[in-house]
């Protein structure tokens, strides 16, 4: 299932003929939503009744390597309501209030980056989209139904990339590999 802005539809769908050309592989796309989660809300409303498992996973982090995926389907399998990948903050973070003063300093061994793809069981991923709110990512809202979201190892190929400085660093990463 491929979520694509509605003006890309056919494209994709082009694409996906094309990459796949024996037919053999079947893939739907389907036009995604203003924000993010009218994007998931589309595919999952695309999804047959009898899917078990759905990943959601930003294009944006193109690079992430499959066994990042086969870490969160094997958790989700496991029994997992939700699953992320994550790898620890190695920063200081500062909450801070309205005026940029700082308010408290976490605990660094508590946090984690999250990324994608999120992994899900598919019935508790369509619950919390039937009473979702708006929130950046769906193990928020899986968490707000109060259901547990485990953290699995990621990767750090799995970074975004949104800016010129992240290109240039997913293309050097490019070139190592080849």
């Amino acid at each position: 299932m491929l979520v694509v802005p509605a003006d890309r539809v056919a494209h994709a769908q082009e694409m996906v003929e094309l990459e796949t050309g024996c037919g053999c592989v079947h893939a739907t796309v389907v036009a995604g939503g203003a924000e993010r989660t009218d994007s998931v809300a589309a595919g999952l409303a695309a999804l047959p009744p009898q899917t078990e498992v759905v990943l959601v996973h930003d294009a944006a982090r193109c690079l992430t390597p499959p066994e990042v995926f086969t870490r969160v389907v094997d958790a989700v399998r496991a029994g997992a309501a939700g699953v992320v990948p994550g790898l620890p903050v190695v920063d200081t973070i500062k909450v801070v209030d309205e005026r940029g003063v700082i308010t408290a300093t976490p605990e660094r061994a508590g946090l984690r980056a999250v990324q994608t793809p999120q992994g899900f069981a598919a019935d508790v991923l369509r619950a919390a989209y039937a009473s979702a709110t708006t929130a950046t990512d769906d193990a928020a809202l899986v968490e707000a139904l109060g259901h547990e979201v485990v953290v699995v190892e990621g990767h750090p190929h799995a970074f975004k990339i949104t800016g010129p400085a992240d290109l240039a660093d997913a293309e050097r990463l490019l070139a190592q590999m080849r």
